[in-house]
């Protein structure tokens, strides 16, 4: 039985552009749910790449967060990304922020 998506990314293609510090991407995640949606962020090089927020949620459907990601070295293919979501009740997503 498939599930139902809980947030919406985009864009849908992960960009990075070059800058003057080294290479940035910004990604919007939007709730499709009712309910709170905890998500947590993830790469195969913690050590190469920073990003804001880490974990987070979003409390209300239609809600939305941009989250960065930085790096000072050029992206190569063995990069990788995974954005992990799970459905949260009110006082669960209370205590979700990595920024706290």
């Amino acid at each position: 039985m498939a599930s139902l998506p809980l947030i919406r990314i985009s864009p849908s293609e992960f960009q990075f552009t070059e800058s003057g510090s080294g290479y940035t991407s910004r990604l919007r995640l939007t709730s499709l749910q009712g309910q709170a949606v905890g998500f947590k962020f993830k790469t195969n090089a913690p050590h190469k790449f920073l990003v804001k927020p880490v974990v987070s949620s979003l409390t209300k459907q239609g809600m939305t967060i941009d989250v960065i990601v930085k790096s000072t070295s050029p992206i190569t293919d063995a990069d990788r990304f995974l954005i992990q979501t799970v459905a949260l009740a009110a006082n669960e997503a209370e205590d979700l922020d990595s920024a706290k």
